[in-house]
Parts: C-alpha cells; sequence; structure tokens
C-alpha cells in the first residue's frame, strides 16, 4: 500500500509541475463494471455470462490549460469469473482476484450546451492505466457442479489460474459529461473501456453434456466495461486563499 501511495504522489507531482496557475482538483470516483470474458469452447454447451462487478477510488486532476487536463488516482478493482450453460439462465459467479489500478489519463473539455446558467463539456479521455495484482502469490481456484435441464444434463469441473501476472497494463478510452455543482464541485458522468493486452486470468474448464465430454477455456485480459460518476473539489482554491 506505501508503495501504491508513492507512486500516486509522484504521479500527481509530475501533473502540478509548472501549471501552479491552474486549477488542482482532488475528488472521488467510482463505476459499475462488467468484466470481459473470452470463452473458447470446442463443445456446443457454453455461453458468455455477465460480470458485474465495480471500482471505487479517489482521483486527483491537474488541469493543464482551460481545455486539457491530466488525471491520476489510486482505484480499488474487484474482478470476477463464472461460466454459464445454453439452454438455462442460471450461471456461476464469483470474485476471481482483486487489483489496484493507477490511472494516467488525458482529457479535453469541449463545450456541450448551455443549460441554463449550466454549462456542460463533452469530455472524451485516453489513458494508461497500471494494474497491480493484489492476490498474486496466493494461489489458484477451482469448483465443480451439475446442471439439469430439460433435455440436458450437464457436469462440470473448473480450475482457475489467478496467479499469472503481478501486474498488467490496460489502455482506457472513454467519454464523458461534465458540469459544476455549486459552482464548486466537477461532477462528471462517463463511460469507458478498458483493454487488456496480457491474459490475466486462465479458466481450464471441463465438462460433460449427456455423458459427451468436452473441453474449453476462459480467459480475461482485465478488460472491463465501465459506467461510472466521480465528484471533484478545486484544492487549488485553498491555498490561493492563503497567498493572497
Amino acid at each position: 500500500m506505501l508503495k501504491l501511495t508513492i507512486i500516486t504522489l509522484a504521479l500527481s507531482l509530475a501533473c502540478t509541475t509548472g501549471v501552479a496557475q491552474k486549477n488542482t482538483y482532488i475528488g472521488i470516483e467510482g463505476a459499475a463494471n462488467n468484466d470481459v470474458y473470452d470463452i473458447i469452447d470446442n463443445g456446443p454447451a457454453l455461453k458468455k455470462v455477465p460480470l458485474i462487478t465495480g471500482y471505487f477510488g479517489l482521483n486527483i486532476r491537474q488541469d493543464i490549460s482551460s481545455t486539457v487536463f491530466l488525471e491520476t488516482g489510486l482505484l480499488r478493482k474487484y474482478y470476477d469469473e463464472g461460466i454459464g450453460f445454453k439452454g438455462t439462465s442460471s450461471y456461476t459467479e464469483g470474485n476471481a482476484i482483486n487489483a489496484w489500478l493507477i490511472p494516467l489519463r488525458l482529457g479535453i473539455r469541449l463545450k456541450l450546451l448551455n443549460l441554463r446558467k449550466q454549462k456542460l463539456y463533452f469530455v472524451p479521455v485516453i489513458g494508461y492505466v497500471l494494474g497491480i495484482n493484489s492476490d498474486y502469490g496466493y494461489g489458484d481456484g477451482g469448483e465443480g457442479g451439475s446442471e439439469t435441464m430439460v433435455h440436458d444434463t450437464i457436469s462440470y469441473n473448473v480450475y482457475s489460474k489467478l496467479s499469472l501476472r503481478r501486474t498488467f497494463p490496460l489502455l482506457q478510452t472513454g467519454m464523458g459529461v461534465e458540469f459544476l455543482l455549486l459552482r464548486t464541485v466537477l461532477i462528471s458522468v462517463n463511460a469507458n473501456y478498458y483493454t487488456g493486452f496480457k491474459n490475466l486470468i486462465e479458466q481450464n474448464i471441463e465438462y460433460t453434456r449427456n455423458s459427451v465430454s468436452n473441453t474449453a477455456k476462459g480467459l480475461s485480459k482485465g478488460e472491463i466495461m465501465s459506467f461510472g460518476l466521480s465528484a471533484k473539489y478545486p484544492i487549488s482554491h485553498i491555498w490561493r486563499k492563503h497567498t493572497r
């Protein structure tokens, strides 16, 4: 945790150097996520399932100009894993690993419209995210079970590799809408996709459908679809008051 704090503070310092007269914000953010899994099925029965999770944490923003900003933070993310079978609405879902995410984002604020006395801004962002598997080295997982449907009987076993990587990269691309609340607090509603590049979680799946054995794999690169909300306060207003 100490190392993560040092990294975050270092990024924050990099953001603030040379732009002391621009606004600096500190805030909180959270999001609902759909964890993205690829299923490689050598048989006919598996299907993708929704894996709804979330993240939450702190963020720091530094305005570079009136339209461009840099942002970093420290986020706690919970990754799930699960499988489902065609022909039934039930599926298995459970926590796989917990991770820290340290983003470094570049964003642009474009005036969208004036709503009475409120200005709305369209905000596209792109960024790099360092993911840290905080469960690295704590072992892998497994589960088994059975499903009975109208025409099929299925039994399965899953072995999960959860300690593939200690760190993993993500590319964030997204967009949002921002406005000021009470003329001070910056509120953002946003949607993002985090693209992964290296396998973070692997599931080796064996299942038997009506006495016929099949194998499959579930793969996650840490990718997520995210819908979030953030609130930021301009802490630069505080030290400017003291210097007047």
